[in-house]
């Protein structure tokens, strides 16, 4: 099974000691799955340490493994935390 590092866009902007603004993503951890989509919803129900999640706008995983001269390392798909959270709201209908 792929092993993955999770990545996440936090909310808020990086400002360097220049002043220069920068957007803030943050290595999370790493997960092994099937896919990068799978990876980042397991990374989220079974979080190893305490994360502020309403700091945390989406995630997305990369493989880790070589795939290759002409790989192409994953579509950065966007796994936004409010999709998460979804998952586990009653249903109203």
């Amino acid at each position: 099974m792929p092993n993955f590092v999770i990545l996440a866009a936090m909310k808020g902007r990086f400002v360097s000691e220049h002043g220069n603004l920068y957007d803030n993503f943050q290595m999370m951890g790493y997960m092994e799955a099937l896919s990068p989509t799978e990876a980042v919803t397991e990374f989220f129900d079974q979080t190893p340490y305490p994360i502020r999640w309403e700091d945390v706008e989406y995630m997305w995983a990369e493989q880790l493994s070589e795939l290759g001269p002409n790989a192409h390392y994953g579509d950065y798909e966007r796994v936004y935390i409010d999709s998460l959270r979804r998952r586990w709201e009653p249903s109203s209908g």
